[in-house]
């Protein structure tokens, strides 16, 4: 493709492999669409998580792990891509709460270069890496041959007695905020019945659930009256759990040297200091310019095709970074300073047994959904 121009169609198809990008609850919050020989990419307020993730890090994080699987298609055909920000992505805040994407407000525009993109990864590690969701065991240090971080990005290993700890008071406060714990129900399909089984969301083959318990707690996310009651209990339980764990100290931390049993657990780190102005320091809730937490998301998810290219599978923990109690115990473990934001936090590991896909908007035989709006004739989604 060197010697030719980018066509449409190619654009639909790099299109379709940047919809296998992970997202935060399986959301696929980008709505793209081709126009005029560029990709234009707008968000869907349906698909931002609007109580669990107000500072939108989840959100610039996915559109950075889209953006990085859309240049590892553009590379496969011997070309590369311009990422353009527009002024929407730095107006998130300025999002309605529900609907379907703005065609009219695209947050980024990417355009074809004709320098092909480094990278050693190809659409196939794209298409074959998973989110695990069970057990992982011990490897070696994923950090050792890692690709390289911006240097203002940096991968930080916590030990695995803290990290129990604060998975198990992420999830506790998950639980405890019913808006928070509610938005994460909407995004559970448990059973095939489910109409978007196919489309979005977690499925219980992803989530690796026993069929017996998928079967009684599918019933839960889809009947008000269940719903309801559910939210109560988990309600109750997690304030419970949290104020326990709130109350203990963290774990003494293994002695130095001793041999790494398990998953190796790994936080994506920012330096503040890099930002571009004072100005877009105050202006961003992370400390952080959008288009800088949208290139974290671009390292990050070429740090998870590394791991899947050694044979590992990564289990993230979002509920780490967005409980406030665990995140203040994650930067005292770490040691961070001021000027340091956790932007991800994931385990990393062999996994025991295969996981299976998840639903994506544009796999092939996918229903169609208008929550995108910016679906066209014929284009591949």
């Amino acid at each position: 493709m060197t010697s030719t121009s980018v066509t449409d169609a190619d654009l639909h198809r790099w299109v379709r492999l940047a919809g296998r990008a992970p997202s935060a609850h399986n959301t696929q919050p980008w709505s793209p669409r081709v126009v005029d020989g560029t990709v234009e990419v707008a968000v869907v307020p349906d698909r931002v998580l609007a109580a669990g993730d107000p500072s939108f890090r989840d959100l610039l994080l996915s559109l950075g792990a889209w953006v990085e699987c859309l240049a590892i298609a553009a590379g496969a055909d011997g070309r590369g891509v311009v990422v353009e920000p527009t002024p929407w992505l730095d107006r998130l805040a300025d999002l309605p709460v529900r609907g379907p994407a703005d065609p009219a407000s695209p947050v980024l525009v990417v355009r074809p270069d004709a320098a092909p993109y480094a990278t050693a990864f190809t659409p196939a590690d794209v298409r074959a890496r998973r989110t695990h969701r069970g057990r992982l065991d011990t490897a070696a240090d994923l950090r050792r041959d890692a690709p390289a971080l911006p240097p203002w990005l940096a991968l930080l290993q916590v030990d695995d007695p803290a990290m129990r700890h604060l998975v198990r008071l992420g999830g506790a406060w998950t639980a405890s905020r019913r808006a928070v714990a509610a938005e994460l129900v909407r995004w559970l399909r448990l059973s095939p019945a489910h109409p978007r089984y196919a489309r979005d969301g977690m499925t219980d083959r992803m989530l690796l659930l026993p069929p017996l318990l998928a079967r009684v707690a599918a019933p839960l996310t889809r009947r008000p009256a269940l719903h309801d009651a559910a939210l109560t209990v988990a309600g109750l339980a997690g304030r419970a759990v949290e104020a326990l764990g709130r109350s203990r100290p963290l774990p003494v931390p293994p002695a130095t040297g001793e041999p790494l049993t398990g998953p190796q657990h790994l936080v994506l780190v920012a330096r503040t200091s890099g930002v571009r102005s004072a100005t877009e320091a105050l202006d961003a809730r992370l400390g952080l310019p959008p288009a800088q937490v949208l290139e974290a998301g671009r390292a990050l998810q070429r740090t998870w095709l590394h791991a899947h290219r050694s044979g590992l599978a990564v289990a993230p923990h979002s509920e780490v970074v967005d409980s406030p109690h665990a995140v203040a115990g994650l930067r005292r473990r770490l040691g961070l300073r001021r000027s340091q934001v956790a932007l991800a936090v994931f385990s990393v590991g062999r996994p025991v047994d295969p996981a299976p896909p998840s639903p994506r908007l544009t796999d092939v035989g996918a229903p169609p959904d208008a929550s995108h709006g910016l679906v066209r004739p014929g284009q591949d989604r």
